[in-house]
């Protein structure tokens, strides 16, 4: 079909893009659910499957490693291929990437052995292929919404995305408590468990192919490539400890791997050791992510007018002190309380702390590198922060397989990551410096901002060294029905 090249503020592509915008905030409500439903619950599903706390840290090195090394060759993709069509192809590859996944389940239950290293390496291979559609997703993205309206639109997609992730991650929970119940009621928990999972893994399926036929209906813009400003990663090794961002990148590398030490453990605390049941298991998860939302407007302006840099050393102290509370759980003998802390007081400060941290990292990175040299720069720091947390999660795995006689594992694994970080956030720290001129802090300003629930701005990642020009077009019988609905 002919098209014909326009401006962006021809009224038909104005009508596409519009129409693109609203059908990607449902698309993002789809994925959500997807997530909330399949991937949150893929670690209780591997201890299920009997996977020992080593092969529960080798899980999480793998999905931090493999992601980061596919995208190294991403660009080279987008360079060849339409975005929309590399988007649609790695989504339908991580869909049916659920059926196997299913079938390990089933496998485990007839006695098939071995079934938790097989999910390991299709969880990996699942987070490969998310890992090729999300820059090009990006990208696509970046074409659609003008820069004016960025913050605004993203704001209310991942508000609404949110509460259904939110909501959904709940309900799953609800049902493998529900299905557990059933189990021990007829003489087969693990049976019965295994179908609650098989249930909202085949929910998760059917969320992600409705997003990925929403995905399909949205317009995209052609674009033309520009080779320009490419830069190698050896260069961007050669000069790492001369430049504000190399010495950025360097800081997460080794707070990713300290933090990468004990990321893995958390789910096996909560449902081997302390033997929480899913709901509770999901509410504390969840009670961070809340805390998050909640302090992420009064975090935005603290990174606006006093620095990254400022909000990166708080909060990095923070995420610290997550790990010391949940050291100190371990005395809290009384079941009930023990759940009320773990939901309130460690979701409280790493809620803060990670909301400040990840905002204050993500704007480092706008405030450090020019927009042409971005995206290799993110791919870069992409690659660092995975191979840190592939190290500490690593180095988790064995901590996990010696045998501690003076405290559980697991705790012992939590305070070896509290010094990690400690250490990390007090050296790690004099290597950044702020880029930009930022204001003296003051404290009044905390009393002052304070203002949960108005809203939540996301990071968006373009690849902007990838663009000579983004071309709008306009079929033919666009025009023409244009045109006779305009007589």
């Amino acid at each position: 079909m002919k098209r014909t090249v326009t401006r962006v503020d021809h009224p038909i592509v104005q009508k596409k893009i519009n129409k693109s915008l609203d059908i990607s905030i449902r698309e993002g409500s789809a994925a959500s659910v997807s997530a909330g439903l399949g991937l949150s619950y893929l670690s209780p599903f591997a201890l299920l499957l009997n996977a020992t706390a080593t092969q529960m840290g080798i899980l999480h090195a793998i999905i931090s490693l493999l992601p980061s090394l596919v995208q190294l060759r991403v660009t080279k993709l987008i360079r060849k291929f339409s975005r929309k069509r590399i988007v649609l192809i790695a989504i339908m590859l991580r869909i049916l990437t659920w059926i196997p996944i299913i079938l390990t389940g089933a496998l485990f239950y007839f006695g098939v052995l071995h079934m938790s290293w097989v999910l390991i390496i299709l969880v990996g291979v699942a987070y490969s292929f998310s890992a090729i559609a999300n820059p090009a997703w990006f990208s696509w993205m970046g074409s659609l919404v003008p820069e004016h309206r960025r913050g605004k639109y993203f704001s209310r997609r991942n508000r609404i995305a949110g509460f259904f992730g939110i909501t959904t991650m709940i309900i799953g929970a609800i049902v493998l408590d529900g299905a557990k119940r059933v189990g021990a009621n007829l003489g087969d928990v693990i049976g019965f468990t295994l179908l609650g999972f098989g249930f909202i893994f085949t929910l998760s399926m059917i969320a992600r192919i409705w997003s990925w036929l929403l995905l399909r209906k949205q317009y995209e813009p052609r674009l033309k490539v520009r080779k320009k400003d490419y830069f190698t990663l050896g260069q961007f090794w050669d000069k790492i400890r001369t430049t504000p961002f190399g010495r950025f990148c360097l800081f997460r590398f080794y707070f990713s791997f300290v933090v990468g030490i004990a990321g893995p453990f958390w789910v096996v605390y909560m449902l081997r050791d302390l033997g929480f049941c899913y709901v509770w298991y999901m509410a504390i998860t969840v009670s961070a992510v809340v805390f998050q939302l909640i302090f992420l407007p009064l975090l935005g302006k603290f990174s606006d007018r006093f620095g990254n840099v400022k909000l990166m050393r708080v909060c990095s102290w923070m995420i610290a002190a997550t790990t010391m509370l949940w050291f100190l759980s371990s005395f809290i003998g009384n079941g009930l309380m023990l759940k009320l802390y773990l939901l309130f007081v460690p979701g409280i400060v790493g809620g803060f702390g990670w909301a400040g941290y990840n905002l204050a990292v993500n704007n480092y990175v706008y405030d450090a590198v020019g927009s042409r040299k971005r995206s290799f720069g993110l791919v870069y720091m992409n690659l660092m922060v995975g191979v840190g947390m592939f190290l500490g999660a690593s180095f988790g795995s064995l901590l996990a397989w010696v045998d501690v006689s003076f405290m559980n594992s697991m705790v012992f694994i939590f305070v070896i990551s509290m010094i990690g970080r400690g250490i990390v956030s007090m050296f790690g720290m004099r290597l950044l410096r702020e880029v930009r001129y930022v204001k003296k802090f003051a404290p009044r300003f905390l009393l002052h901002e304070f203002g949960p629930a108005h809203g939540v701005v996301r990071e968006f990642h373009h690849l902007g060294h990838l663009v000579g020009k983004v071309e709008h077009y306009v079929e033919a019988g666009e025009k023409k029905e244009f045109e006779e609905k305009d007589s």
